[in-house]
């Protein structure tokens, strides 16, 4: 039983005397008349004993003869909100009764805050539809030369929960892939020799205790938008909310970075790891010493057309990145004028953002035409027979340009078409087996946040 409600509860077959003794005993100065069962039946004061003496009645009698019975109760859980008004119209104690009526709580003004409950973390990440500049954010190329890459976030999210666990166990659930990883504790993931992404994510933060996580994404395996980025980053923000000294935006990028690239080995460059992260429009710049995201602020206008002209357009062909960015680098580095195409690239990215954030987008799409042919150059695995006859087909239907997302060879096709022909494009691509993906953009980035474990 409550400590309280042992002091100031009093039976009823009790005296008027007791009463009076148990009041005295604790600092509330009130006693409460409960049953046999706990039922609460009345409630007795200084002032109620005092009128019962003053109209004759004597200290030997039953307390229930001088209790009230017209108290004010609550039922116990009662919201904090609803405690503290009746205790700011006077009331100083407050019986917490059951759904049968049994006094189990006795409320105070002194009432101690909640409990420390345990905390679950969650984290969701954009991916990022990249305009120009691609392949420039390669380290082998941009160590001797300035790279600049245009990209935006949309609303497609890769969303991650994590779950601290009270032993060493670490388990990992993915809704994509529908598949199960269980670890008895972090050694036990650390000696595995071929570690999933999930793993190897858990690997590079280390945690002291166990965890469970939770992946799912709005978007398929292979779309181009960067996905397995996007996966990397909410997981690496999830471990960042629990943490007292949290990572800044950038260093969850280099996390995210070091745990695909370098310890999972998905070849690839670094746009999508800091597109995830910081969100919205940004011209991201990448340097042997440094790298810097500058976020572009457009006006409403420009990026409300902007988003009507835009069609993403999913292939259903998957691809693999890495295998295409390992093929380009080999290409690019065996044939010097293969390389150059690159420093092109870097050339029409800072033509596109200047003429998005003047709203020229028009002479903007048309750029993404000569992106897309600049990037099949880039490699054989680029584009194919099917991939070209999309284009040509989206480009005889009204698209000023576009361009496959990411890497190549599958994924998304973004085009820029004007609203007033967007039917005819869709109808056109849908009718080669492609589907439409509505989408819209997101100025956030990777953001986290925790709850109560239910």
């Amino acid at each position: 039983m409550n400590p309280l409600v042992q002091t100031l509860s009093i039976g009823a077959n009790r005296s008027i005397l007791d009463a009076v003794k148990c009041i005295e005993a604790g600092a509330l100065q009130i006693a409460f008349v409960v049953a046999e069962d706990m039922r609460l039946l009345g409630v007795v004061t200084n002032g109620d004993v005092r009128r019962h003496l003053l109209q004759g009645g004597l200290t030997d009698q039953p307390v229930t003869t001088c209790m009230n019975q017209e108290f004010r109760s609550v039922r116990f859980g009662a919201p904090r909100e609803d405690l503290l008004k009746a205790f700011d119209l006077g009331h100083n104690a407050l019986p917490g009764l059951d759904t049968e009526g049994r006094l189990v709580e006795v409320y105070t003004r002194q009432m101690a805050a909640s409990a420390e409950a345990p905390v679950l973390a969650r984290a969701r990440a954009p991916v990022r539809m990249s305009f120009g500049g691609g392949g420039s954010d390669l380290t082998y190329y941009f160590v001797d030369n300035p790279a600049a890459v245009l990209s935006c976030t949309v609303g497609l999210y890769a969303h991650a929960t994590l779950i601290p666990r009270t032993d060493l166990k670490i388990r990992i659930f993915s809704e994509d892939l529908g598949t199960e990883e269980h670890y008895q504790n972090l050694n036990e993931l650390l000696a595995t020799e071929h570690k999933s992404l999930l793993a190897t994510i858990v690997s590079v933060i280390k945690p002291r205790n166990g965890v469970d996580i939770y992946i799912r994404s709005d978007f398929p395996v292979g779309s181009g938008l960067g996905g397995s980025s996007a996966v990397t980053t909410a997981v690496i923000a999830a471990f960042n909310e629990l943490r007292q000294d949290r990572w800044s935006i950038y260093e969850v990028a280099e996390l995210a970075f070091q745990a695909e690239r370098l310890c999972f080995g998905i070849a690839g460059g670094w746009q999508d790891q800091y597109a995830s992260a910081f969100g919205g429009f940004n011209l991201i710049e990448f340097e042997q010493g440094r790298n810097v995201v500058h976020p572009i602020r457009l006006e409403d206008a420009i990026r409300s057309e902007l988003e009507e002209c835009l069609v993403l357009c999913n292939t259903g062909i998957s691809h693999d990145s890495g295998k295409l960015h390992v093929q380009q680098r080999e290409e690019m580095t065996s044939q010097q004028s293969k390389a150059a195409l690159l420093t092109e690239s870097v050339v029409l990215c800072r033509q596109m953002h200047h003429h998005l954030i003047r709203g020229e987008l028009q002479k903007f799409g048309q750029q993404l035409h000569e992106v897309w042919m600049l990037k099949k150059r880039f490699s054989r695995g680029v584009s194919d027979n099917t991939l070209d006859r999309i284009y040509e087909t989206a480009c005889e239907a009204g698209a000023l340009g576009g361009k496959l997302l990411g890497a190549g060879g599958g994924g998304f096709f973004l085009f820029y078409v004007q609203p007033q022909h967007r039917q005819a494009l869709t109808r056109s691509v849908q009718s080669l087996g492609c589907t439409i993906s509505n989408f819209r953009f997101e100025s956030s980035g990777v953001t986290s946040w925790r709850t109560k474990i239910q």
